[in-house]
């Protein structure tokens, strides 16, 4: 008895000081604060063994496993709850257990004091939105016979503070099959999930309303150091997806001479595209991929940031093992999505409406060459380094592509490169305000998918950066309707039609110039078909719906994201695992933050355009 009240006094200590612990108490029994939080997640794992539950209290910032029998539960809670609620303010306890077979609920929740009823509803929402989880239900029951922990054998809730508010969670195993209870592994690690997404989010409701600490209170300090498996699986993903780059395997090396080429014979003979060597084995790399452990990751967000990465790097080994090859389209089709009618439709009716743009171009002044645009874009990088003195990249002038295009943070263009001078401000904030920008924001997150884009960003990311077109003055209608166009390429190589007959559709039904609509249907046909340009168009509509519901822009600069992440970048940022923006677009700042807010006001232009 001695021992047991010398520990706990170290441990009521080492709450008091804040100090990070993991106890263990003889004989079998397991205390950890990963932070000293308002919270206790309690498991009597010899009263319940349960496959999920064993890996759910792992996920919890601090919890309580019990293996004994014959261990006084009550005799190291409640000191241990007080001294909580005398730092905070307040507590939340939640215990959780297997239900019997005959449970219809997927999961209840069971309360016996009325404070605790909102808090207990808001958990109940947060578990009914997930997939996994059909079923809750709330159940009021009686002091005396509450829950098991504080049944009259434990502790009364009579003697507990008012301050102290318990939740006991009756789970349905859905993830154990038959008699044998053989386990699903699938359905284990969803339902998993999908409660400590919850818990995660009632911990945080629950220290806004009921303590006397700000969420923000509450965050990592040292994501590397918390996470250490996460940390290292981040670092062996980044190593794969650097060991190639993707866009510059997929673009072909001679497109300007095939230009040349092809103006020569009249438009008629399909051009010849050559490509680089192919540095990497995609057999190897999907090996590396599939020997990482992510099921052994208990954060759920970071789990699904991970797994969702691995697929995407899968799918783009399968299309590089098919560069040049039917199987190429079949993969560009599962990781840049397809063209549907809304979109063609939208695509279609810009076309129709919007007029060419009456360029002058007989003036030399007028044209913006290679040299020149490299100049200016260096004059951008520039000013954002004034914001961070770490910042720091390059501009690089290449005679092995067509155009400009940004890889891993440095501006690659084209040495036959050139550009209408009214344009230049434009493609800047396209290119570096907007992809250089959130390269390097997502660069000082402590995950490298943020810098190397999550999968599905593009939609998002191109999006954005045509929006930034817009606020500088720069989205002409030329530009529109190449946008536009690129989408009709994109359905009409879907349909099956050659490379001849969509440059014959861009060219004669939509009145593109021949080199410009050499090059979109070029993109479109490259490795044997890349459905990826039609992002363009459907991520500026996307980002409309983004901006007219009123949320924050600069976010969505944190890196290199998709829409659905952004409940799980709010989340980790809260955690403290993500961090803020370090950079800001020049778009974002006066005088261009006028025009965005006019034009969220007003709805008008490019909303009434696309919409």
């Amino acid at each position: 008895m001695k021992d047991n009240a010398k520990q706990l006094a170290g441990i009521l200590k080492k709450i008091k000081n804040k100090e990070v612990f993991h106890v263990q108490i003889p004989p079998k029994n397991k205390l950890v604060f990963n932070q000293v939080v308002p919270y206790l997640f309690l498991y009597r794992q010899f009263f319940s063994q349960d496959p999920m539950l064993s890996e759910l209290v792992k996920s919890e910032p601090a919890y309580f496993k019990v293996r004994d029998p014959q261990m006084n539960v009550s005799e190291w809670i409640a000191p241990i709850l007080n001294q909580l609620v005398e730092e905070f303010g307040a507590c939340l306890i939640i215990e959780a257990w297997a239900a019997s077979a005959a449970q219809e609920e997927d999961i209840q929740i069971h309360i016996a004091r009325k404070n605790v009823q909102a808090i207990a509803q808001y958990l109940g929402k947060q578990l009914s939105t997930e997939e996994s989880i059909a079923k809750v239900e709330i159940l009021t029951d009686s002091k005396t016979n509450a829950t098991q922990s504080l049944s009259p054998s434990s502790v009364q809730l009579d003697n507990l503070n008012t301050n102290i508010f318990y939740m006991g969670l009756e789970i349905k195993p859905k993830y154990l099959l038959g008699v044998d209870q053989q386990i699903l592994p699938i359905d284990l690690r969803h339902f998993r999930e999908a409660i400590s997404r919850s818990l995660s989010k009632t911990f945080f409701e629950f220290i806004r309303i009921h303590t006397l600490s700000k969420p923000t209170a509450f965050k990592i300090s040292q994501p590397k150091k918390m996470l250490p498996l996460a940390w290292e699986i981040d670092q062996k993903l980044a190593r794969e997806s650097q060991r190639f780059d993707f866009l510059l395997l997929i673009t072909p090396t001679n497109s300007y001479d095939a230009w040349l080429q092809f103006k020569k014979g009249n438009y008629r003979k399909t051009p010849v595209f050559r490509y680089r060597p192919m540095p990497i084995d995609p057999d190897i790399i999907k090996r590396n991929l599939y020997n990482l452990h992510i099921e052994d990751l208990f954060d759920p967000s970071i789990a699904y940031l991970f797994r969702d990465k691995r697929k995407e790097l899968d799918q783009m080994m399968t299309m590089l093992s098919e560069r040049g090859k039917e199987g190429f389209l079949l993969g560009s089709m599962q990781v840049f999505g397809t063209v549907n009618e809304k979109l063609l439709e939208k695509a279609q009716a810009i076309l129709t409406i919007t007029t060419t743009d009456r360029e002058v171009r007989t003036k030399e002044e007028d044209i913006v060459y290679a040299e020149e645009f490299a100049k200016l874009a260096q004059e951008e990088l520039d000013y954002l380094k004034i914001q961070d003195p770490n910042f720091g990249t390059t501009v690089r002038l290449r005679d092995d592509i067509y155009g400009v295009m940004v890889n891993q943070g440095v501006l690659n263009i084209s040495k036959q490169y050139s550009l209408p001078r009214n344009r230049v401000k434009a493609l800047i904030q396209h290119e570096v305000g907007t992809h250089i920008v959130t390269y390097y924001n997502g660069k000082q997150q402590p995950f490298s998918l943020f810098r190397l884009g999550v999968p599905g960003y593009e939609k998002l990311q191109e999006g954005l950066a045509v929006l930034a077109e817009y606020l500088v003055g720069g989205l002409t209608n030329n530009r529109l309707r190449i946008l536009a166009g690129r989408v009709i390429a994109v359905h009409h190589m879907q349909q099956g039609n050659s490379f001849i007959d969509t440059f014959s559709v861009l060219l004669d039904k939509y009145q593109f110039l021949p080199e410009t609509a050499f090059q979109m249907t070029m993109r479109v046909y490259r490795s044997g078909g890349l459905t990826k340009d039609a992002l363009y168009l459907s991520g500026l509509i996307e980002l409309t719906n983004y901006i007219k519901s009123g949320r924050d822009l600069s976010l969505l600069t944190m890196g290199k994201i998709r829409e659905d992440y952004i409940p799980i970048v709010e989340e980790l940022m809260l955690k403290g695992v993500l961090r803020a923006p370090a950079l800001t677009p020049r778009y974002l700042t006066e005088p261009y933050k006028e025009a965005f807010i006019q034009l969220k006001k007003n709805n008008n232009g490019i909303f009434q355009m696309i919409q």
